[in-house]
């Protein structure tokens, strides 16, 4: 037995909403002109980026509070919520043990640290930022992963 849809008005009706709201979407900008303020500039500190395009470079501040991690041609700053020391040790190896394939928030990272010795942490993301090519030229040669 098939399914049907029995409400042909409800699809009319949702065409109908998706239209208003794209339409009310684009005037929004000519509408804060007319009122004198300039609309919010839109900025995306975070685009997504495949978890597989993620080439395994990275570097750890001196506070071991923030990594830099190469995406290329990228490179993105993960905040971490506090220090994790190990990511100072010259053997340590960071992994992202998450399942996703894209990475687009904080909350898509599952990052584990180890060393030679089997010592482990889970750092945990606060923060995703890409770096402009102007910040990322502005590194200092021992964070750039």
């Amino acid at each position: 037995m098939s399914a049907r849809c029995h409400a042909p008005g409800l699809l009319a009706a949702l065409a109908k909403a998706g239209a208003l709201c794209a339409l009310a979407l684009s005037a929004a900008p000519d509408a804060a002109r007319a009122h004198g303020s300039a609309p919010a500039a839109r900025h995306d500190s975070a685009p997504c980026f495949l978890r597989r395009d993620w080439s395994g470079g990275w570097r750890a501040t001196a506070d071991a509070r923030t990594i830099y991690i190469s995406v290329p041609p990228w490179i993105y700053r993960l905040d971490l919520d506090q220090s994790y020391p190990l990511l100072r040790s010259p053997w340590a190896v960071l992994e992202n043990l998450g399942g996703n394939m894209s990475i687009c928030t904080p909350l898509d990272f599952r990052l584990s640290v180890t060393n030679q010795l089997g010592v482990w942490e889970a750092p945990i993301v606060r923060g995703l930022f890409r770096l402009t090519p102007a910040e990322a030229a502005e590194l200092p040669k021992r964070l750039r992963p």
